[in-house]
């Protein structure tokens, strides 16, 4: 199986305008096989933010302004790993929405 048969993860909400911020830390699970990476993507009313791509033991802390949006989706894509048939899993910590 090659990383381009591998299906991205994606949730999406419908956040109606009414929160000020989303914040989260995101990283790969730790029980995840070695040297994969995944692909973290934010989209505000279908437009993406920038991604990050972060492998076993790399976190990032994301503050991001969602004032005036009605959609929030959260994308993980598999992007590199020497063993496509096995799932790398990717984590968005603490996720919260906030006034």
């Amino acid at each position: 199986m090659d990383k381009n048969s591998i299906p991205a993860n994606d949730a999406e909400y419908n956040i109606a305008g009414r929160w000020k911020s989303f914040d989260a830390i995101i990283g790969v699970r730790d029980d995840s096989p070695t040297g994969g990476r995944l692909t973290f993507q934010v989209f505000l009313d279908g437009s993406p933010l920038p991604a990050h791509e972060l492998s076993i033991g790399e976190s990032r802390e994301l503050h991001i302004k969602v004032t005036g949006a009605l959609r929030l989706k959260l994308k993980v894509t598999f992007t590199a790993g020497e063993y496509y048939d096995n799932y790398s899993y990717g984590v968005w910590g603490n996720a919260q929405l906030s006034n």
